[in-house]
């Protein structure tokens, strides 16, 4: 009697418990299995026009850039310059200890006064052939005296343009190596953005924009073209643009040929810095009144095709297409598709919807 009693109030309460799951869950979980499935984001295939860009990655640089160096290796005795100052061509920006040409130079101008001395001699008292040795050795000491002007000359560091220190990279006391000096950009430099004179020296009032182009693309750039500029440190600045000037051969880059353009940007910024880096959209062409989908409808198929899928009373088909012209959010469609369908959208960097064969015609 007590087992039964106890079996009893049991059941109830096993029952009383499913009575609170169903009150509590019931509502959601009939939602859930009565839910429709969403409409996903459409588009209608449509004539556009739009422009046809070029994009390359790159970096900003100061107009006129240049790294600026000692062409022989010494100690640092004055540097008279500092990272802001305006200057101008031709003005001494830093020098080297001399002590070495100074000796070389009172040696030559002690020699130059010696042959000067021994030509007056010869020809106060000497032979026609004694003049004549005595105006050689003259020569020979001139020859000698613009060579220690020229060692002390190049003790001395002058700028080769009017414009703004942007980097002294030394010290006075520093030993510095012997180097070159001109005009950097990644096209004259491997590839690198990296200025690294002993002083840099540039416009920062005027940048430009160095990047480097597909192959496909680079033969499609040309001077006086169109472009925008982004900058990657700057979220939400375009500035305006314009090829200034590509280069004609590649550049090689660890190897691999890389085709450089300069594009000079024509507006400015005060945030903009010697190096940052961005992306430049070249306008090559413009697509007139054609056919076009959003490029985010596109992917590549099981059959290594581009691919759209078409939305047709509920189901997605998946559908090949032929493209052309590509803008910046567009592109065209040659074959395919027909004005007034209806493509889904897959958003960047998300899998697009499982899709249907296309239905087969009846």
């Amino acid at each position: 009697m007590k087992r039964q009693t106890l079996l009893r109030r049991l059941l109830i309460a096993a029952g009383a418990i499913v009575v609170l799951v169903i009150i509590a869950f019931g509502p959601s979980v009939i939602a859930h299995f009565s839910k429709q499935q969403k409409t996903p984001a459409l588009e209608t295939v449509a004539r556009r026009s739009f422009p046809v860009l070029a994009s390359a990655s790159g970096s900003l640089q100061p107009g006129n850039l240049e790294n600026v160096n000692f062409t022989i290796a010494g100690q640092v005795s004055g540097i008279g310059v500092q990272t802001g100052e305006k200057v101008t061509a031709g003005q001494l920006l830093a020098t080297l200890n001399d002590a070495n040409e100074q000796a070389e130079l009172n040696a030559a101008n002690l020699a130059v006064s010696a042959a000067n001395a021994a030509i007056a001699q010869a020809q106060a008292t000497g032979s026609s052939a004694q003049v004549a040795q005595a105006e050689a050795q003259l020569a020979n000491a001139q020859v000698g005296l613009i060579t220690a002007r020229q060692h002390e000359a190049e003790t001395q560091l002058h700028s080769p343009e009017t414009g703004t220190i942007l980097q002294v990279n030394g010290v006075i006391g520093d030993t510095v190596s012997a180097g070159n000096s001109g005009v950097t950009n990644p096209a004259t430099n491997g590839g690198s953005a990296i200025a690294n004179g002993f002083i840099v020296i540039g416009d920062n009032s005027s940048f430009v924009f160095w990047a480097a182009f597909s192959q496909s693309e680079d033969v499609q750039i040309s001077k006086d073209q169109v472009a925008t500029v982004t900058v990657d440190a700057i979220p939400g600045l375009s500035l305006p643009a314009k090829v200034l000037f590509p280069e004609p051969s590649a550049t090689q880059v660890g190897g691999v040929p890389e085709y450089y353009a300069e594009v000079q940007l024509t507006a400015s910024d005060p945030r903009l810095r010697n190096g940052q880096t961005g992306t430049v959209n070249v306008t090559i062409n413009y697509a007139n009144n054609v056919l076009a989908v959003p490029s985010t409808a596109l992917f590549t198929g099981a059959n290594n095709q581009l691919q759209v899928d078409v939305w047709l009373d509920g189901q997605a088909y998946a559908t090949t297409v032929t493209t052309g012209f590509q803008g910046n959010n567009l592109t065209e469609i040659r074959s395919g598709l027909q004005a007034g369908e209806q493509v889904v959208l897959s958003p960047a960097g998300q899998s697009v919807l499982p899709s249907s064969p296309a239905p087969s015609p009846t």
